[in-house]
């Protein structure tokens, strides 16, 4: 029988070489390859994510998370001097008024002092005041920023792992393929990240899936720091991530709950997050510091679809929760023997 538990930090280590990690995206998106891991029997098989429907039956429910990837990273400079950051807005902290502050991700700020006065390169009327506030980077300014602000002065917020700037493409290969097929717009933030199982997805396969009953359940999961930022072990003995905004549709929500025959497939670990904080919580909205412990087992799920993740991560820990960490660390050392491409534009595997 496969092991589930428990789960400690070493088991999520591995030894990744540098040309696995994709940096470009699969042309077309559903071109990636597909890898096939099934829980009860143990079996590992090869496909690509364009057969997806061949391994789903009628009635299945596809849950995946709608946010929009906005462009996010934005570029500044002293408003007193030459000196330039690059820095990534996250999330915006709680507040009221027309001001907001941003918790972000900046490089090389060492040398700000609280205080310190920013300006966007691309506009200078956009302008930030830079604070700390316990492990907390922060960014006040006196507007409110919207996606369409963040369109005029940022840049698709690229993993920094590419090591590249974005181009015209990525704004349109790193952007969620769900991100406008759920209702209440209002309910979505606005995400720094793709949730990247989504990248795969094609107008073809999209259709080829609802033609043979696969339904699609939407929800929203707003993409900040809980997803960038590592698993240390300190994370990983007291529990405890950043936190995320949430949100689960009453018709979504209404199906998870819903003891039926259809299977839940879930695309992706950020939906996975939302689906898990609602079902632990019992409540539709709000934030979650969801981490699952290395001796929980996640048994309310039938299948998932997800690419191949950072080691040590808590979103690695998330599949490890599902499948066992026995089939996981054999997917993945097949994963490397057959160069199966990681991360964000990586290809994708479906556990069954």
């Amino acid at each position: 029988m496969t092991e589930f538990w428990p789960v400690e930090f070493s088991d999520l280590d591995f030894d990744l070489p540098e040309n696995l990690v994709a940096t470009e995206p699969a042309e077309p998106g559903d071109s990636a390859r597909l890898m096939v891991a099934n829980r009860n029997t143990g079996t590992i098989t090869h496909d690509i994510f364009a057969n997806l429907g061949n391994h789903l039956a009628p009635g299945d429910a596809i849950y995946y998370n709608a946010t929009r990837v906005e462009a996010r990273r934005v570029r500044l400079k002293r408003s007193d001097g030459e000196a330039q950051f690059e820095c990534v807005f996250l999330q915006v902290q709680p507040g009221e008024g027309q001001a907001q502050t941003w918790q972000v991700l900046m490089r090389n700020v060492r040398r700000l002092k609280d205080g310190a006065e920013l300006v966007a390169i691309a506009d200078p009327a956009y302008r930030f005041r830079l604070s700390r506030f316990e492990e907390k980077l922060l960014l006040t300014t006196e507007r409110s920023l919207s996606a369409e602000d963040f369109a005029r002065v940022g840049e698709m917020p690229l993993p920094p792992y590419m090591h590249r700037a974005a181009t015209e493409r990525d704004a349109t290969t790193y952007q969620n393929f769900f991100e406008r097929q759920m209702a209440e717009r209002e309910k979505i933030r606005g995400s720094a990240a793709a949730p990247t199982a989504a990248l795969h997805f094609t107008s073809a396969l999209h259709a080829r899936l609802c033609a043979q009953q696969v339904n699609f359940l939407p929800l929203c999961l707003d993409i900040g720091y809980g997803t960038f930022a590592p698993l240390t072990e300190k994370n990983f003995t007291s529990g405890k991530l950043h936190a995320e905004h949430y949100y689960i549709p009453p018709e979504t929500a209404a199906a998870f709950k819903a003891r039926s025959a259809a299977r839940k497939v879930v695309l992706g670990t950020t939906a996975l997050r939302a689906l898990v904080s609602f079902e632990r919580s019992g409540t539709v909205e709000g934030e979650t510091d969801l981490f699952v412990r290395g001796d929980e087992r996640l048994q309310s799920i039938d299948a998932l679809i997800t690419n191949f993740h950072l080691p040590r991560s808590s979103l690695l820990l998330l599949v490890a929760a599902f499948c066992g960490k026995e089939l996981l660390a054999r997917a993945y050392r097949e994963a490397l023997a057959q160069k199966y491409r990681f991360y964000s534009y990586g290809d994708a595997m479906l556990i069954l």
